[in-house]
């Protein structure tokens, strides 16, 4: 079989199919058949048809947790975008030794996010933690800071947090579409008269439009399902101003063993990110 005929691509990919289809396919098929029966280890597994849809969606908590996943994903996005765009520019211009501060920009994606998070609890702390101090010793505070006593400083410290984690990722994504730029097209316009703020408004930003859209898919995708950061930051508090969905999925396996009910809750996140990447492909699809 030649290189150049597809079925050999295909036999190639064929053990990678495999291996997604029984990973991802087969459990996404268990889930959306659980949010369908009455399963909640107290009554015979039976079929109970949209019961458990028409529940998730007239609980209050879990209307909560949508609200607070909208401005949790919202805040996560714009400072995980923003932050990886600096960070994407900065090291764009260095030269010299490029390839260490590269190494050391990976090194916050790959702590865990659970480290993550109990890394920034510590940081958090008011008792000891290093924002507390360095607020106050700027004059910008004058009592420790404490994120868990405030509803909008909790939900600020969790995007922080998240935000930490994926600033990264998007700074890669960010500064390989920006080193794929001809530096013909800069010197041309610098020619032309334009100034840095111009060139990156009419050169650089339209050519990192495609590999951003990617970069802010990806982002919004893991925000919506992201819980592991929070539990051990703020374990959806205080008074549930942290609650996201996921954390409301964990309470109804966890706490009440409704596997029916957060199956069901499941299916209605995967709908929504499922939704959002639609628009997303279609953003990146359009000229």
């Amino acid at each position: 079989m030649k290189l150049s005929d597809p079925r050999y691509g295909f036999l190639l990919n064929l053990p990678g199919l495999i291996i997604v289809v029984f990973w991802v396919f087969f459990p996404a098929f268990l889930l959306f058949q659980t949010s369908f029966l009455r399963y909640d280890n107290m009554s015979p597994i039976v079929f109970s048809g949209l019961q458990n849809y028409a529940h998730v969606f007239k609980d209050r908590l879990f209307l909560i947790s949508l609200r607070r996943i909208s401005i949790f994903c919202a805040g996560t996005t714009a400072l995980t975008f923003v932050g990886g765009l600096l960070l994407a520019l900065a090291l764009s211009r260095i030269t010299k030794g490029s390839g260490i501060f590269r190494a050391l920009m990976i090194l916050p994606w790959a702590v865990p996010a659970v480290v993550s998070g109990i890394i920034w609890k510590w940081m958090f702390s008011p008792d000891f933690g290093v924002v507390s101090d360095l607020l106050m010793k700027v004059g910008l505070i004058e009592t420790p800071l404490s994120i868990y006593g405030s509803p909008n400083l909790a939900m600020l410290g969790v995007i922080i947090a998240d935000s930490w984690t994926r600033i990264p990722f998007m700074g890669i994504i960010l500064l390989a579409a920006l080193m794929s730029i001809p530096q013909e097209l800069h010197e041309a316009a610098k020619m032309d008269g334009a100034d840095a703020l111009a060139r990156f408004r009419h050169i650089s930003l339209p050519l990192i439009k495609q590999p951003a859209l990617v970069g802010l898919l990806i982002t919004v995708m893991f925000s919506f399902r992201t819980i592991d950061i929070i539990i051990p930051l703020t374990a959806g508090g205080p008074g549930r101003a942290t609650y996201v969905v996921g954390y409301y999925i964990w309470d109804q396996i966890i706490k009440t063993l409704n596997f029916g009910r957060a199956a069901a809750a499941g299916v209605v996140l995967f709908g929504i990110t499922s939704t959002i990447a639609a628009i997303f492909i279609y953003l990146m699809r359009s000229k």
